[in-house]
């Protein structure tokens, strides 16, 4: 049977997989126990029937179902941040302390078999200023699936003396349910995930020693994330909670889910009121997308009921004030079925018409490629309200040639947006017109990737800041204009060149390390590292990230480092490119920080150890099962 990771839906309904767990019961210890399908004798409660549904949503699966395990869900853990700029602090709660030292001698302190460290206790380590012990939370999303990854959130705990995570990087770390208790770390043998990586803080403060802190930058520098940097252990299904549960119609739902898209896995009825369904690989995590086709079913899958139903969507998609996301998905669930009556919709001249249509008919499948052509005919053009949608339709598809063909010619595109969204499928695809690097001091420890991009328009510097890290040079690789003089971290870090001649010189000092006393001690005395590197950006960026020449001592510096270290090039014009036999400056654009991470950057530490999210309340806690709540 295939592992779940049953979450919310356990606080929600009162329902487990993997062990029986009675009212009341704490939610403890069944992650390394076999994960079935049980059926349970559980009473729900009879949801009243939807209303006010338009006549095509009826008999659908949205009409007897709630979707359900459609939130993030929070993990947490302690871990160990390394390599920082005498920025860290080990002050924490004693239980914590305990339980970081038995993690230390788990993972080699002490030993050999840690270079660098090797004659060092944990006790001693947990007193270097480089070093941090942190809490760090997991937001599992919706339909994650086994082996899939995910951002997590890095903070200095509490009343911890922690100045700056800045250039850190995390030792591998559990993640648990409600795993950062400061009164019982040991507790919790629930692991659904592990992460490690180095710490993503908002580079506007990464070059710290540069700026004058403020509360709100200090604040700042004591949260990072770590982009892609966590895997989930289980599949996290999402679940539809019947309205009026019955064991016929869950098994009917189940059985419908798994004709349409052809595999067995994708749907398992757990009893009367519960369907839980898996994301499939091909989607690449969007559980948005899988969900709402899912919803949009309908439950009678003849050949003349889904002809039937196509006909009546092609006319309520022409009505003024028409639902077209509803419809647009009703359509995709019909299937190849639907493609005759999709296409006139195609070539609407209400461009939300038409993008419903070809957005629903390409996802089906649509064999003449009609329907990706007018998505790219949107894509190309500016006046087009839907013309990123187009681009995210696109990219949505499985991956081909054809598609991906098209889509360089957006490479070309006069709109940076748009060339950045053609980039970024283009990248997801493994097209090989985008050439890639992966940026590391040790072949064991990626930092990021480089992405260079040949195109046609004005250069751009492009830098993620959601899953991998990646550093985009699109258009005419740019260089660093010469002469130069760049100096940052209190001059300890200089990049320049002579008054003739294009080599750039790198040097870098790190600063001796310190105690939690303030006092120089001996471990690991570094000197200075001098390399030369050719203006070229995509050597610079790679050098400063680690790759060197045999016999060189490596540069080691974080990706938010980096970026930092471009903006500040860009802000002082010095990066540019030959662009029709003439220099031109190259943009920077750093993608705009989600939701999650805006708040990280400003807002106050987590309270430990408590769960949050929509479902707060209930880990844990008494729960009833006859209600489900």
């Amino acid at each position: 049977m295939r592992q779940s990771l049953f979450l919310s839906l356990s606080v929600k309904f009162g329902l487990f997989i993997g062990c029986a767990v009675p009212a009341g019961a704490m939610l403890t210890g069944c992650a390394d126990e076999p994960k079935k399908p049980v059926s349970l004798a559980k009473q729900y409660d009879v949801i009243a029937a939807k209303t006010g549904l338009p006549n095509y949503m009826r008999r659908t699966i949205f009409e007897k179902v709630d979707l359900a395990n459609a939130e993030a869900f929070q993990v947490s853990g302690y871990g160990l941040v390394v390599n920082l700029d005498n920025t860290g602090d080990s002050t924490a709660p004693l239980p914590v302390t305990q339980y970081m030292i038995k993690e230390m001698v788990k993972h080699g302190y002490g030993s050999k078999l840690n270079p660098g460290w090797e004659n060092q206790s944990p006790e001693r380590v947990l007193h270097d200023k480089r070093v941090a012990i942190v809490q760090v939370v997991g937001m599992l999303p919706p339909g994650i699936r086994k082996g899939q990854t995910f951002d997590v959130i890095v903070q200095a705990l509490p009343k911890n003396q922690t100045s700056s995570l800045a250039g850190g990087e995390l030792y591998l770390t559990d993640l648990k349910i409600n795993g950062a208790d400061p009164q019982d770390p040991f507790g919790k043998v629930n692991d659904y995930a592990q992460c490690k990586g180095f710490i993503f803080v908002n580079p506007a403060y990464a070059l710290n020693k540069d700026i004058k802190k403020t509360t709100q930058i200090s604040q700042s520098l004591r949260n990072g994330i770590i982009m892609d940097g966590g895997v989930v252990k289980f599949d996290r299904p999402l679940f539809l909670r019947l309205r009026s549960p019955e064991n016929r119609m869950s098994r009917y739902i189940e059985q419908r889910i798994m004709d349409r898209f052809g595999d067995t896995h994708v749907a398992a009825a757990h009893d009367a009121g519960v369907i839980q369904i898996y994301v499939p690989f091909s989607y690449r995590g969007d559980w948005r997308h899988f969900s709402k086709l899912v919803m949009h079913l309908y439950l009678d899958n003849s050949a003349e009921n889904l002809a039937r139903q196509a006909k009546l969507l092609a006319v309520e998609a022409q009505k003024p004030d028409a639902l077209l996301e509803d419809i647009s998905y009703c359509f995709e669930g019909i299937g190849p079925i639907a493609l005759p009556a999709l296409a006139p919709l195609v070539t609407d001249r209400r461009p939300e018409v038409a993008f419903a249509a070809a957005r629903a008919a390409a996802s089906i499948g649509d064999p003449s490629g009609a329907s990706a052509m007018a998505l790219m005919a949107m894509a190309r053009d500016s006046q087009n309200p839907f013309q990123l949608n187009a681009v995210e339709a696109l990219g949505g598809l499985p991956p081909a040639a054809a598609v991906n063909h098209m889509l360089r010619e957006l490479l070309d595109h006069d709109k940076a947006l748009v060339r950045i969204a053609a980039y970024k499928v283009l990248a997801a695809n493994h097209d090989p017109l985008v050439v890639s690097r992966v940026v590391t001091e040790r072949a064991d420890n990626q930092k990021f990737v480089l992405d260079v991009v040949p195109s046609k328009g004005p250069p751009i510097v492009y830098a993620s800041r959601t899953g991998m890290p990646r550093i985009a040079l699109i258009g005419a690789v740019p260089e660093v204009r010469t002469p130069m003089m760049f100096s940052a971290m209190d001059d300890r870090l200089t990049i320049s060149s002579a008054e003739v001649g294009q080599t750039l010189m790198i040097y870098y000092r790190a600063p001796a390390p310190t105690d939690s006393s303030g006092r120089v001690h001996d471990v690991r005395m570094l000197g200075p590292v001098k390399m030369a590197s050719n203006p070229d950006l995509s050597e610079l960026v790679q050098r400063l990230g680690g790759i060197c020449n045999e016999g060189e001592d490596p540069l080691d510096f974080s990706y938010s480092e980096i970026i930092a270290i471009l903006q500040r090039l860009h802000d002082e014009k010095k990066i540019v490119a030959m662009v029709d036999g003439l220099p031109a400056p190259a943009a920077f654009m750093l993608e705009n920080p989600p939701a999650m991470q805006s708040t990280i950057y400003n807002a106050p530490s987590i309270e430990s150890g408590r769960p949050q999210g929509d479902d707060k309340s209930a880990i844990g806690q008494n729960i009833n099962p006859a209600s489900g709540r």
